[in-house]
């Protein structure tokens, strides 16, 4: 029997499946009703739980950009509290403002949206919400991943190239140019009905700019010095962060000393030299899997303390290294680490279950001769998206789908884009690792497998298009 937590704002936790959402309020736990999850202020710190089934938790602590250190600090010790609640078993992870993970960004399917402040701008009741309200623009980014930010309500913030939400309140409108992507229109039309159905409970209504309306609506252009002001907007910007970053290192183990106060590391493998018997009960230890990310692997015999100190170890690493801060630092434990961490060692074979490698799937654009990737956690079909071409890492086989509407350029260069894939990918794998290119709506058995429900029908009659997605969202 679980012990239970003395923080009577977690004693909900691992009752039933999905997603839990706490805010730090002064010290304490504040529960996010379910109807705000998704909404960020920059100024907290949160925490996030999701259990997948019984005995599979993943806790997040998520860091705004403006977050207190006091802050900080709770949401470390709060997440060792639902750690020890939960028999130890949770993977624990870091998250930073605009740099979260793919699993962190898949349970919120409609996106995720930054507002300005703090606590002290609060979540607000329904019928005093609107009293002195003031314009709020929200920048829609993302090819795959779509975040909502908070920015200055100004022409100056307004570009060709992406999707934004004027909030006036009330009146919600999504402002969608001629040259923003499918997605990012999809994705801030969810968003923006999101915001008016669930936040709001029905007491705001969305207007679509789109293709006709974008240049020339009174109102919406009422808040950037009138319609004129269209002239203004500098075009789009392809200024999303590449993805493949520190492609010459070596994936390395370290192990963790603390016995003097400061956390030391000593290299203890590199490369295609990690084993699963390098780790040792009695330690921790840290992979750094380069772009997969950094993991602080605990053993059995850590004592509490040292495990609480996990993601603060990792934090360390990161600045005795000169990585960024918003880095990924996973926690994993002795006898419940996930695939993420037991994929980098060749050797590692779970004696309880066959240590099956679970699938990748990736965004993949090669613009202007740069590399660009983003990845789809607990993805579905509905995430192949007909404008692109995506890659799906079997491991030992790697899949090059090809959508109906990708670009000429995308097509012919789709297999050299699997190739720097694979050149620069750090997985051990088979040396003879094969790619088969397959075409949207010609996929074998083999490809469809990999997931859930697949259905035929969904990639007929433009169901996925801005306009039918439109229908269904507001009809």
């Amino acid at each position: 029997m679980r012990p239970v937590p003395s923080d009577p704002a977690l004693a909900e936790i691992g009752k039933k499946n999905g997603l839990l959402v706490w805010r730090i309020n002064k010290f304490e736990l504040e529960p996010v009703p379910e109807r705000d999850h998704g909404t960020f202020y920059i100024g907290d710190a949160y925490i996030a739980l999701y259990q997948k089934y019984e005995g599979c938790w993943d806790v997040h602590f998520w860091l705004g950009q403006n977050a207190s250190t006091d802050e900080v600090g709770v949401a470390a010790i709060k997440t060792v509290e639902i750690d020890d609640s939960l028999g130890g078993l949770p993977t624990q992870h870091r998250e930073i403002q605009n740099h979260e993970s793919p699993l962190f960004l898949s349970y919120f399917t409609d996106g995720i949206r930054y507002v300005s402040g703090g606590y002290e701008s609060g979540y607000h009741h329904v019928e005093d919400q609107f009293k002195n309200w003031k314009p709020h623009l929200f920048h829609c980014k993302g090819k795959r991943n779509v975040r909502s930010s908070e920015v200055e309500c100004d022409v100056k913030s307004l570009n060709l190239g992406d999707v934004f939400i004027l909030d006036l309140g009330k009146d919600i409108y999504v402002w969608m140019p001629p040259d923003s992507g499918r997605l990012e229109r999809i994705k801030g039309m969810a968003r923006a009905k999101n915001i008016a159905d669930v936040e709001r409970l029905g007491a705001s209504t969305v207007h679509i700019l789109d293709d006709v309306e974008w240049n020339n609506d009174p109102t919406f252009w009422s808040y950037f010095g009138g319609v004129s002001a269209v002239k203004q907007v500098k075009k789009g910007q392809d200024d999303d962060d590449n993805y493949w970053k520190r492609l010459t290192e070596q994936i390395t183990l370290w192990k963790v000393s603390d016995a003097s106060g400061a956390a030391k590391v000593t290299l203890v493998a590199q490369g295609e030299d990690l084993r699963k018997d390098q780790l040792d009960s009695n330690d921790a230890f840290i992979l750094d899997a380069l772009n997969g990310g950094i993991f602080v692997w605990i053993g059995k015999g850590c004592t509490l303390e040292e495990r609480s100190k996990a993601l603060i170890w990792g934090e360390n690493y990161l600045k005795q290294h000169h990585l960024p801060r918003w880095t990924q630092v996973t926690r994993v434990l002795e006898s419940a680490e996930s695939t993420q961490f037991t994929q980098w060692f060749r050797d590692w074979v779970d004696e309880k279950k066959k240590n099956v490698f679970e699938p990748l799937l990736f965004q993949v654009s090669d613009e202007s001769g740069l590399l660009r990737v983003e990845q789809i956690a607990n993805f579905t079909q509905e995430d192949l998206d007909g404008d692109d071409v995506m890659i799906l890492d079997a491991l030992n086989l790697i899949y090059v789908w090809v959508g109906a509407n990708a670009n000429p350029t995308e097509k012919k260069e789709a297999l050299n884009t699997a190739k720097k894939y694979l050149d620069k990918d750090k997985l051990p794998r088979h040396k003879k690792t094969s790619i088969d290119t397959i075409y949207q709506g010609q996929e074998p058995p083999t490809f469809k497998k990999f997931f859930p429900s697949w259905d035929d029908n969904l990639f007929k009659n433009q169901v996925r298009s801005v306009e039918n997605m439109r229908r269904l969202l507001f009809n």
